[in-house]
């Protein structure tokens, strides 16, 4: 915390607390978690969306949807690596057993069918490094064109998710019913696709650094990550999307 170091001596699961001690170490902690996140219709019955909450909408760039909505965020942390400092050696991993923490907040998301990866030359190995790369990026782009920090954000990306029957990369807001964020990122539609194509093609790097595609944030340690992939993804996208990039929410 602000360059001191702090050892957990005691986690306290019930009452929210962590008790910690001032104490110098040659390692630092770095957690691993899951994620799932699920769209929140009107009349689903697991997933209902919350009171007051606006409806998803959707659009469509030909075979590519759209959307914008109330989403439910599933989180667990389920192990933490040790490593060394400063030459980031991996020490050991612990597993953890907690609980999972649910945060209901609004997503903007783009989904793509089968047929378009695979004309981007994305096939079904390199689909969750592209999708997730593409995820970081925009992520990493969006606060350029809202007022708002990476940190204000989150992401989750797959290649088949169970509401959408297809590919999907999500961006939600880090805040409770949301912020208005990712409603920003909907309504600048294929301009905010665009920047994120081009940063990742401009970075001078290989196979993706923190510069492009790696988030500091990264729940599963920056893995898969594919940049060609993503790049060859988000032009296959782009190729769909209107010519006015501006939507109505």
């Amino acid at each position: 915390h602000q360059g001191t170091t702090f050892v957990v001596d005691h986690l306290d699961l019930d009452d929210g607390v962590a008790l910690v001690a001032r104490r110098d170490v040659d390692h630092a902690t770095w957690s691993r978690e899951v994620m799932e996140i699920a769209l929140e219709r009107p009349g689903d019955a697991e997933h209902p969306a919350p009171e007051g909450a606006r409806p998803a909408v959707e659009h469509e760039w030909g075979p590519v949807t759209w959307g914008l909505g109330p989403v439910e965020v599933t989180s667990q942390v389920v192990s933490f690596q040790r490593r060394r400092l400063p030459d980031m050696q991996v020490l050991g991993t612990e597993a953890l057993d907690l609980p999972s923490r649910t945060l209901s907040t609004t997503a903007v998301w783009w989904s793509v069918p089968d047929f378009v990866l695979r004309a981007a030359g994305v096939d079904e190995d390199a689909a969750p490094g592209a999708l997730h790369a593409a995820e970081h990026a925009s992520i990493g782009l969006l606060p350029l064109l809202a007022t708002c920090d990476r940190w204000d954000l989150g992401g989750v990306s797959t290649a088949l998710h169970a509401d959408t029957g297809q590919a999907t990369v999500f961006v939600y807001d880090a805040y409770p019913g949301g912020a208005g964020f990712a409603e920003r990122g909907f309504r600048l539609g294929a301009r905010w696709l665009r920047a994120t194509r081009d940063a990742i093609a401009a970075c001078g790097c290989t196979d993706g650094c923190p510069a492009c595609v790696q988030s500091p944030k990264c729940g599963s340690d920056n893995a898969p990550l594919d940049k060609s992939a993503a790049v060859r993804l988000l032009d296959a996208v782009l190729s769909h999307a209107p010519a006015d990039s501006t939507i109505e929410a």
